[in-house]
């Protein structure tokens, strides 16, 4: 068993049963039921049973996607593109995403030991963040649910020679690591509003050591007044819009011990002239947060506090 795997071995559960998984030939299997999940090289699908019961303000697009998703067979296909992939992408676009992995960088890596840290990406999609952050660890993985995003982010792993990449495809709503994770990134999900939003933090909280930390981010569409006023048109479609006390509200209902905001304003260069004076002046494209991880005393007696950096 090579090193990668066997760490990466020690984090994974079954999310049927929680029980540990072990490597059996060219499978891994689960130690309880013995459930079989196949494995490929640097790639690995550890699905539930079943698909999650999503909350009945979701959508029946939103359903009917999860649920095509879910069912999907992996494939390997070398001419996929996943969303977000540069190649479909405009030259604004990509910078402004620029900006963002560069911004989340020192929150991710804040005091971790590169030879031994491993950096989990949840909806981790076209791999801008896996990418980036793979050299200040030892091992990366990569989780999605979409066939197609897997596909795409493989491929580009192999053109760029990173090797500490292990991908995933799970169902981010229910994860199969059960406080196993030190380092959790979670960005451009919390968008289906608050019901959906409350079960993806749940499963993140679930996810992290208890001396984990997550980063996550809330889109702030009504961010720019020009929008507010009706001067600019509605972009955002059905997604969630969330302002900084409903973040609160919903960080608050969660089973993390802190939160620290990080407000971020995607459309300036972080740490310019311009982001130093104009960041303070304009509310914040996303709202982002570092949370600790769950809490190892009964959630009734737990204390969570806030904290706010730029």
């Amino acid at each position: 068993m090579s090193e990668k795997l066997r760490t990466i071995l020690d984090l994974l559960s079954s999310r049927d049963d929680g029980q540990p998984l072990r490597l059996d030939r060219e499978r891994l299997v689960c130690s309880g039921c013995g459930r079989g999940f196949s494995l490929h090289e640097d790639f690995a699908e550890i699905l539930p049973r079943y698909p999650a019961r999503l909350p009945a303000s979701a959508s029946a697009d939103y359903r009917g996607a999860y649920r095509t998703l879910f069912e999907q067979s992996y494939q390997r296909d070398d001419t996929c593109l996943a969303w977000g992939a540069e190649e479909g992408a405009t030259p604004s676009w990509i910078r402004k995403r620029q900006r963002q992995v560069a911004a989340m960088r020192p929150l991710v890596t804040e005091g971790i030991e590169p030879a031994a840290s491993v950096l989990c990406d949840i909806a981790a999609g076209a791999g801008h963040y896996t990418f980036a952050y793979a050299p200040q660890f030892r091992f990366v993985l990569h989780c999605d649910l979409s066939v197609e995003n897997l596909n795409y982010a493989r491929r580009k792993a192999r053109e760029r020679h990173l090797e500490n990449i292990f991908f995933l495809r799970i169902d981010y709503f229910q994860p199969p690591f059960r406080h196993s994770l030190d380092r959790v990134l979670c960005l451009d999900t919390l968008i289906r509003g608050e019901a959906h939003d409350a079960m993806l933090l749940k499963s993140i909280a679930d996810s992290l050591q208890p001396s984990g930390k997550a980063v996550i981010d809330f889109h702030n569409w009504w961010h720019n007044p020009l929008r507010r006023l009706g001067m600019l048109p509605e972009n955002f479609h059905s997604n969630k819009s969330y302002r900084r006390s409903e973040t609160e509200m919903l960080l608050g209902k969660t089973a993390f011990r802190s939160a620290t905001v990080f407000p971020f304003v995607q459309e300036f260069n972080p740490g310019s002239r311009v982001d130093r004076i104009c960041s303070k002046m304009v509310p914040s494209t996303r709202i982002v947060y570092r949370v600790g991880g769950g809490p190892a005393v009964p959630a009734e007696s737990a204390r969570f506090s806030w904290e706010q950096r730029r």
